[in-house]
């Protein structure tokens, strides 16, 4: 194994930890909507407003391509192997700019965070998707402080969405997207 791919390995089992929400060792789409419902409750939005439905969507089809593309044994459950090689294959061929699929995804996601719709997720609304995600209390201002490139305390949702895109593809350990989960990769890394 390469370092470069060593950098991924650690960046997608840190994710693997995040979906596996019941922690039992897979991913199946319980975890995917249990993780979605956590999201969608985090950002303090009610559940049938048009942010929950597009999250609650791309979560759903989150899953689905999860389940087609890693699923290798067809059980509906997703391993940390199956996970890491799937996704490793999937970054690799993905290199490039995000496609529309990606985009909207993460556009769902940023949008929930952005409470007040003003295109931009501040600190605490930042600290909110943390939270969501299990991560230490601190974790959330370590990276809005890496993220936030312009001290102006706000990150805006493009921002997010590139920096999100470049965690799941970047082969580099410095990479600013890195931050998006704090520490949480580098404390994996050790």
């Amino acid at each position: 194994m390469t370092g470069v791919n060593r950098v991924l390995e650690r960046k997608i089992d840190v994710c693997f930890g995040f979906a596996d929400q019941n922690r039992d060792g897979v991913i199946d789409s319980a975890d995917v909507l249990t993780l979605t419902a956590r999201l969608i409750a985090a950002a303090g939005v009610p559940f049938d407003s048009p942010k929950s439905v597009a999250m609650l969507r791309v979560g759903a089809a989150w899953w689905e391509a999860l389940r087609a593309e890693l699923d290798v044994d067809g059980d509906g459950r997703i391993d940390p192997d199956e996970y890491r090689a799937g996704v490793l294959r999937l970054s690799g061929a993905q290199a490039g700019p995000p496609g529309p699929g990606a985009l909207a995804a993460a556009g769902a996601l940023w949008a929930l965070c952005d409470r007040d719709d003003d295109g931009r997720v501040t600190a605490e609304e930042f600290t909110r998707f943390h939270r969501a995600l299990g991560l230490p209390p601190g974790t959330a201002g370590l990276a809005f402080e890496r993220l936030d490139l312009d001290g102006d305390g706000t990150l805006s949702v493009a921002e997010l969405a590139a920096a999100l895109w470049e965690f799941w593809t970047s082969e580099d350990a410095g990479a600013l997207g890195n931050w998006l989960f704090g520490d949480a990769f580098l404390t994996a890394a050790d």
